[in-house]
């Protein structure tokens, strides 16, 4: 009964820490520009209006469809301030640490379910996503969710499955619905299960209800223009060599991207010069993953106790290889810049694996011993080193997002009746969010459109010959014509005033006499 009560006490603990970092300073920072996405494609007022602007919309959000559906949904019923539409994310990342807590009581025990449970409580790629209107959150609570249900499968219980075997084909099916990148989760979780049990029977149990329940989806992403094409939809395209993308996409999982140097400034063409001002940490970063990573290396080699722990360990390694593999394909083929959040769910097999290098379900052996001590003060560490992530981001400004809510404030503020103002690169929705319905939004596309040789004529069409303009842009480094902005418009306009917030800049502009 003691012993219950502190495992209760514990696992209570680490539910108030998820739930504090997760809700802490949730409205602290602007809505940036995906965030903006996230408002235009929930903003319709029917669920049909919203799944029609989904579906019609040639970019990534028309393959995971189901969060800005569960947004519209939300935002009727809490309404639309910051907190209010963020705090979906941030229930979500809370729900997933339950998730996991439950998935690891069940194959492992208590004290490996609290491990892997603090592990994600704390996690700044967690954390990061908790607070994010985007649909990460939602896509890690549903991949956590199927683990739990397939968590039933290895169990040595005789009981009849059939419940949670419905209950996996549902939310794998839900999970599909929510993006096209689980069904890569869910097609290496397949792999894994035939390879490590080689069951066929109990495969086929488990993996019809999900062929059935599935199959909708499936259609829809095979019907789509995409698979032709791979690059047909608009996505961020990758200018860097892949083995980058994949250092990134595994720094940013384990400890977030707020650990290192900002990555506004690995923009700069000076990015190892910032990178070796960070050494200290991101060798501190290497050593903690070489650590864990020859620990768990170890602990697959032993043999252990009870043979339930060491093929489970077996299939989170195998689903964590074969999900990494597959997306690492995916990543080739439509030449996407492969991000952590691209690969959310690869941190679920990486903080259920993690206890076991060092909690005592093998063979006691006296160098074992040794490797599990290092590898216990390693994810100690790691744990640390994500607390401090999380601390980063909360107060360095640095570390901020796309800043509209400033922009729009100096616009409001320093915007007579007689100028006007245009955005160029950004998101129109959230300068409306936060009070600006006047600015004109002219990108690319409706630039061509425009009558005028270069940018200043084309600027003095869309603003009728006004005397004073100013430009709005977000994220400038993505911008195509940056590099040209200034000199064309000076044929007709003087500069008089830049402004500059985390990824936003203003430029003010008046005519020449």
């Amino acid at each position: 009964m003691k012993q219950s009560k502190y495992y209760f006490v514990v696992f209570l603990i680490i539910i108030i820490i998820s739930i504090f970092l997760r809700f802490c300073l949730l409205q602290n920072q602007s809505l940036w520009f995906d965030e903006g996405w996230s408002l235009a494609l929930s903003d319709g007022t029917t669920f049909q209006e919203n799944l029609f602007q989904i579906v019609n919309r040639e970019a990534g959000d028309k393959y995971q469809p189901l969060y800005y559906l569960v947004l519209f949904y939300w935002r009727s019923a809490f309404g639309d301030s910051e907190f209010a539409i963020r705090s979906l994310s941030a229930l979500l990342g809370v729900g997933s640490v339950i998730a996991i807590f439950f998935t690891s009581l069940r194959v492992y025990g208590k004290t490996h379910a609290l491990w892997s449970s603090m592990i994600l409580a704390v996690s700044s790629f967690s954390v990061f996503y908790s607070q994010d209107a985007r649909p990460y959150a939602l896509l890690i609570f549903l991949a956590s969710l199927q683990i739990f249900f397939f968590s039933y499968s290895m169990t040595e219980d005789k009981s009849n499955k059939i419940i949670p075997q419905l209950l996996f084909g549902i939310f794998t099916a839900i999970g599909t619905f929510g993006s096209i990148l689980t069904i890569f989760f869910s097609s290496a979780l397949s792999l894994s299960h035939i390879i490590v049990y080689r069951n066929f029977k109990q495969w086929i149990k488990w993996w019809i209800p999900v062929a059935i329940f599935s199959s909708p989806m499936i259609w829809f992403y095979l019907s789509s223009p995409a698979v032709s094409d791979p690059t047909a939809t608009t996505v961020t395209r990758t200018g860097l060599p892949i083995v980058q993308n994949i250092m990134f996409v595994i720094y940013g999982t384990l400890v977030g991207t707020s650990y290192g140097p900002p990555l506004e400034q690995l923009r700069d063409a000076n990015r190892i010069k910032i990178l070796l001002a960070y050494w200290p940490q991101l060798l501190i970063f290497i050593t903690v993953i070489t650590v864990i990573f020859l620990a768990l290396v170890t602990s697959l080699l032993r043999q252990r106790k009870r043979e339930r722990y060491q093929r489970a360990d077996y299939l989170f390694t195998s689903l964590l290889v074969t999900s990494f593999l597959l997306t690492f394909l995916f990543a080739l083929a439509t030449k996407i810049n492969w991000l952590p959040r691209h690969s959310f769910y690869l941190y679920i097999p990486v903080i259920i694996l993690i206890p076991s290098t060092f909690i005592d379900n093998y063979q006691r052996q006296k160098k074992l011993d040794i490797v599990a001590q290092f590898a216990k003060l390693a994810t100690v560490s790691l744990g640390i080193m994500n607390v401090y992530s999380n601390f980063q981001y909360y107060s360095n400004p640095a570390y901020a997002k796309d800043d509209y809510r400033s922009a729009v404030h100096y616009l409001l503020e320093h915007r007579d009746k007689s100028a006007k103002s245009v955005l160029f690169f950004g998101q129109p929705k959230l300068l409306q969010y936060y009070g600006d319905s006047s600015t004109i939004y002219a990108p690319e596309y409706v630039l061509k459109t425009v009558n005028g040789k270069n940018m200043a004529e084309k600027v003095s069409t869309m603003t009728k010959n006004t005397d004073s303009v100013f430009v709005i842009i977000n994220r400038e480094f993505n911008w195509k014509i940056k590099d040209v902005f200034k000199r064309e418009m000076s044929d007709l306009y003087n500069l008089e005033d830049e402004a500059d917030w985390p990824y936003m800049k203003i430029y003010r502009f008046t005519r020449k006499k």
